[in-house]
């Protein structure tokens, strides 16, 4: 295996983003977390403002992703959608807070 199969390529996340970089982020951390960050930037060929810009936005559009997703396995999908196609049954107690709700609303 050569060297360059073994290296970590990184993207820079950012870039397709059609906008000019017009906010500023101040950020204070540690001395040894600013001198990996250094390190691991030269090593990809980013300058390092760009590899935290990237780094962060990456991290944060998953954390997003996995708030508005969910996943399941086949199994799970194939209860839930049986129990989505099962007809539904009438629950009094939420009729009867949806007939209220309905009178408190309606403009007299």
């Amino acid at each position: 295996m050569e060297w360059r199969e073994k290296m970590i390529q990184i993207a820079d996340y950012t870039a397709s983003l059609r906008e000019s970089k017009s906010v500023r982020k101040d950020l204070r951390m540690k001395p040894s977390v600013v001198a990996a960050i250094e390190r691991a930037s030269t090593c990809v060929g980013m300058d390092t403002s760009t590899f935290i810009a990237s780094a962060a936005y990456d991290a944060a559009q998953k954390v997003e992703k996995a708030q508005f997703r969910t996943s399941l396995s086949d199994e799970d999908f194939d209860t839930f959608a049986s129990a989505v196609d099962r007809p539904g049954r009438r629950n009094e107690a939420l009729g009867h807070l949806l007939k209220l709700r309905s009178e408190l609303l309606t403009d007299d």
